[in-house]
């Protein structure tokens, strides 16, 4: 699931890694949350003098990698183990209900950036939604992803970066130069846009590969679902993603940062 989403955040960066002004020759970036470690791997790739390192918790990344990257197994929500001022390009993406205290993470984030260095966080509040009403939230499966994916990162104390948070908080940590742009992702292959439907057919994919594995935890132990519960809804999520007359979508928020020269 993880690299399929990779692939359909690179198309909707136009093929592109990045949108971050980073330098020509960074010397430091980081990929938090690095997961599979494809970002950190295909960077490295195009950056073969730039020392990658990508974290996570868990230890599934391949060993089989440019002799540039390296993956540490680090938790991101604890005080950060790199020096200060040492990275040209914080790399973060989709880190939603993942980050238990976003103030303090923004603050790593500049504290090891380097002066002139750049932050790019893309991420969403999971919220499922359409433009032409054909999503409705009183009678559609895929309307209440949103809002029970919100109230599970809210139980955990892992809120997910809704609306400006993202913004603001870049801004609170002291970035500057702050750049928004919000991408409208399908969640199936509804639309008659060639990009559009091939984003969605990723989304698609991507959604389907482990609908149970991706539920049970949230819905299951964080929100208080029975099995039986979580099956019927998957029922209905699967059910209304094969139906074209739904134009269901995500919002893809992606915010970049720069730290002052003069920090």
């Amino acid at each position: 699931m993880l690299d399929i989403l990779h692939h359909a955040m690179t198309i909707c960066l136009d093929g592109r890694l990045y949108d971050a002004p980073i330098l020509k020759d960074p010397e430091n970036a980081i990929d938090l949350g690095t997961g599979t470690g494809l970002w950190a791997i295909d960077f490295a790739d195009q950056f073969p003098n730039c020392n990658v390192i990508g974290t996570d918790i868990s230890p599934i990344q391949p060993s089989w990698v440019p002799p540039n990257v390296r993956f540490d197994i680090d938790d991101y929500n604890k005080e950060w183990t790199y020096k200060p001022d040492f990275f040209d390009f914080v790399h973060i993406r989709w880190l939603s209900t993942t980050v238990k205290d976003w103030p303090a993470f923004y603050q790593e984030a500049y504290r090891c950036c380097k002066p002139g260095g750049y932050v790019e966080h893309m991420d969403t509040d999971a919220d499922i939604i359409s433009d032409d009403g054909s999503l409705d939230r009183k009678i559609h499966a895929l309307a209440q992803w949103g809002p029970m994916w919100q109230a599970g990162g809210k139980n955990l104390g892992q809120p997910c970066p809704i609306g400006s948070m993202i913004e603001d908080g870049l801004k609170e940590a002291g970035f500057v130069n702050i750049v928004v742009k919000d991408y409208k992702v399908p969640v199936s292959p509804w639309s008659k846009d060639p990009k559009m439907k091939e984003l969605g057919l990723y989304l698609y994919a991507a959604l389907n590969q482990d609908l149970e594995g991706a539920l049970q935890f949230m819905y299951g132990r964080v929100m208080g679902w029975t099995p039986e519960e979580i099956n019927i809804y998957i029922q209905h999520v699967r059910k209304e993603l094969k139906d074209m007359d739904i134009h269901p979508y995500f919002i893809f928020r992606r915010v970049i940062g720069q730290k002052p020269l003069d920090a």
